[in-house]
């Protein structure tokens, strides 16, 4: 509490000083102006005055407003240099000068004699009413300097009206203090707002400040964020290819316990020999099978993946489980059916060992945990008019199902410190997050389901692939390289606070950010550097985000072709895929952008694997 009242004490004083400063410099400015002012004024005054006034008299007179002036600037002069305000001495200096001047402006009335013009004692009572109006004006940010000039300038002239009598002459006086009234009120009320102004001001300037040093600290987070994230992705890496390489290692040793229980197998062992052979083989093959899937979610994480495109139909990995995993059931006493839906005998560019790996693992796992009725595994294909296709893949079983507790994460209980007491028996889901992880490799998803009646258990996965065509540009047996990497992307916008969002959901999503404010800008990027797509905000400094987009797709190069995606106020959708953008709802949430970059990147099946949370 100490600490914040002297923090308030603080503040509160150099609000005052501020104000003090404005206050002072107002005065410098104009006082340098009203100095010429007054001295013009007494000269047209002294020709009114002339010839009912003693000419020693008027000459004094005026050389004391012109003496007066000159000292009056003598000390506003300091305060000229920039920066320079009136010390409290000058502000003294100042006001003394300013009641002498006005004094002299008072006195003019009595100075008027029998021989002047008609219009003198008129032009004196004018004068004085507009050399006091002006330092109304002039003054008004310090109302001591107001009521300084214009006092005795108001007072001494009222009191030649009342000294006149009569009903105008206290009509005038009246009428005059009523002017010095209400011209200090003004001044005072100037000053107020003078002083909330600066307030205001000083208020703004500390914001901005705080705003800039939280801008700054949230840099250096993200800045130390994205150096961890690299440091821990890199960790991550090198910890997988350990694993991987040590999986190839324990390789050599079991293929050599496999060949020697396939050896004595061949050997003609009967009883109780041949069943421990068969059994030592069996687990071998388990233990295999288990090492081949270590492998592969070691090679994911390391980014070393690569995917054998081919063409593949959902009618040939049916045929090709049926035949590997009908003999598994009949040994169980399981019926297995499978079914193809939709266009089962078109073309798909897939990795098919990868796919029936997937198949595999769901079947397998029916089989092992299914102790009586059926599994019926469903293929269904389902095109679309983008020239891709969808695969879903369905495998029902009259199994014990999973419990709900290991539903939430069934798919990801691997990567748990603690498996769920209720499948530890079962193993650690090693199966179920290498399918996840393949699935997310070829733009899919997986998802369990309980049974009907929650009987059984309902896994499926469902995978986006490219549709075979003649003149289609990969080659059978080509290799396609999932190598994970940083997107490159390149976001279009000249807000400041919608761009730190936008940065930090595209770091999050392992990217690597450029941003600029301007179409022109936009334009030199592109043909600088290659960029996996461009996200295009709602302001842009010199032309419409629709404009910029266009600017994108008319550039004379294959940078015209960056898959561009566009934040849009009050779409019907979240997403929304037109005919050469991805447009997203603004204000825009982590979760629509992803998806909208998903969807922008479908093509791209490289670029869409790296696309993932890294925080």
């Amino acid at each position: 509490m100490g600490e914040q009242a002297a923090g308030a004490s603080v503040r509160q004083d150099d609000i005052s000083q501020r104000v003090r400063d404005a206050r002072l410099r107002l005065i410098a400015r104009s006082g340098l102006t009203s100095g010429p002012v007054n001295v013009l004024n007494a000269a047209v005054m002294a020709v009114f005055l002339a010839g009912g006034v003693s000419p020693l008299v008027l000459a004094a007179w005026l050389a004391a407003v012109v003496v007066v002036s000159g000292l009056r600037l003598a000390v506003l002069m300091p305060a000229r240099k920039p920066g320079q305000a009136l010390s409290r001495r000058m502000m003294g200096a100042f006001l003394a000068l300013s009641f002498v001047m006005g004094s002299l402006w008072g006195v003019t009335p009595w100075m008027v004699g029998e021989g002047a013009s008609a219009f003198a004692l008129t032009a004196a009572i004018v004068m004085i009413g507009g050399m006091t109006a002006g330092s109304a004006l002039t003054s008004a940010a310090a109302p001591q300097a107001v009521l300084a000039y214009n006092a005795p300038a108001m007072l001494i002239s009222a009191s030649y009206m009342a000294y006149q009598g009569g009903l105008y002459g206290y009509l005038f006086a009246g009428l005059m203090v009523l002017f010095l009234v209400v011209t200090c009120k003004l001044a005072r009320g100037f000053s107020a707002t003078l002083t909330d102004a600066v307030r205001s001001n000083f208020e703004l300037e500390e914001v901005r400040r705080q705003t800039e040093a939280q801008a700054s600290a949230m840099m250096r987070l993200a800045e130390h964020n994205d150096l961890a994230a690299r440091r821990a992705e890199d960790q991550a890496r090198a910890n997988a290819a350990v694993l991987a390489n040590m999986s190839h290692e324990l390789r050599t040793p079991l293929n050599g316990v496999l060949g020697m229980a396939h050896l004595l197998e061949e050997a003609g062992l009967e009883g109780e020999p041949a069943r421990m052979a068969k059994r030592v083989r069996e687990s071998g093959q388990s233990l295999a099978c288990m090492l081949s899937d270590v492998v592969d979610v070691a090679r994911i994480e390391a980014g070393r993946l690569e995917l054998n495109l081919e063409d593949v139909t959902a009618a040939a990995l049916a045929e090709k489980t049926r035949r590997m995993f009908e003999p598994q059931a009949a040994l169980k006493g399981l019926r297995l059916d499978v079914e193809l839906e939709g266009e089962s005998s078109r073309a798909l560019r897939a990795d098919e060992g990868r796919v029936f790996q997937m198949t595999r693992i769901f079947v397998a796992n029916a089989i092992r945990f299914t102790e009586e009725g059926s599994i019926k595994v469903t293929l269904r294909t389902q095109l679309d008019n983008a020239g891709a296709a969808r695969l879903h893949v369905i495998v029902r079983d009259t199994g014990s199902g999973v419990p709900e507790s290991a539903r939430p994460r069934l798919f990801d209980s691997l990567t748990q410190d603690v498996v769920d007491p209720s499948i530890r028996e079962h193993g650690t889901g090693l199966g179920l997050h290498l399918t996840k992880r393949l699935a997310g490799l070829m733009q899919g998803r997986v998802g369990y389901e309980p049974g009907p009646a929650d009987e059984g258990s309902v896994f499926w996965f469902d995978i986006t692939l490219p549709v075979s065509v003649k003149a289609d540009r990969y080659a059978d047996g080509e290799t396609l390289s999932l190598t994970l990497r940083r997107l490159r992307m390149l976001v279009a916008e000249s807000d400041p606070a919608r761009r730190s969002v936008l940065l930090g959901y595209l770091k999050s999503f392992n990217c690597a950010v450029t941003c600029v404010g301007s179409s022109p800008e936009l334009v030199s990027a592109l043909g600088a550097a290659a960029y996996d797509a461009v996200v295009v905000g709602l302001a842009i400094e010199d032309c419409e985000p629709e404009e910029a987009a266009d600017d994108v797709r008319s550039l004379p190069s294959t940078a015209s072709m960056t898959p561009v995606v566009r934040l849009v106020h009050d779409l019907d959708e979240p997403v929304r895929q037109i005919a050469n953008e991805t447009q997203v709802r603004a204000p825009v949430s982590a979760d629509h952008l992803k998806s909208a970059l998903e969807q922008a990147l479908a093509g791209d099946v490289a670029a869409a694997a790296s696309l993932r949370r890294i925080a």
